[in-house]
């Protein structure tokens, strides 16, 4: 065995790098190390609630993939429509922190009722009173 290594030990090649570019002695060749993993649970949420899923038993053309937040809230909303209590108020709470899309996609209007009025009150105040301009009148 020891014919095989040179007896030189300058010889550079296969195994044996030069000296120069070798580690000096208790150097690394990553100082600073692996860098650890996060455990941050935002990040992991995040990742989890992200992650599509294959919503099985729908019709074709109809959207098939949903991010697991979405099947959850959706969940919910079935559950809470179908009387569970606990599930009505996770979702209502959801709602209440985050909202809905409707807000933000449907403009929202008021309806301006006017005050009670009797039939004949209101006649007098919204009906009108002559015929139209340029209205001929009526010939019996």
């Amino acid at each position: 065995m020891d014919e095989k290594r040179p007896k030189n030990s300058d010889a550079v090649g296969y195994g044996q790098p030069p000296k120069a570019s070798q580690f000096k002695k208790g150097e690394s060749g990553n100082p600073g190390g692996r860098p650890p993993k996060t455990h941050d649970r935002e990040a992991i949420a995040f990742r989890v609630l992200c992650e599509v899923q294959r919503l099985s038993g729908q019709p074709k053309g109809t959207r098939t993939r949903y991010a697991t937040l979405e099947l959850i809230v959706m969940a919910l909303k079935q559950q809470s429509a179908a009387g569970d209590a606990a599930a009505a108020a996770l979702y209502m709470e959801y709602v209440e922190r985050h909202g809905t899309s409707q807000a933000a996609d449907q403009p929202s209007c008021f309806i301006v009722l006017p005050e009670r009025l009797s039939r004949e009150e209101w006649e007098a105040k919204y009906m009108p009173k002559d015929d139209p301009p340029g209205q001929p009148d009526d010939v019996d």
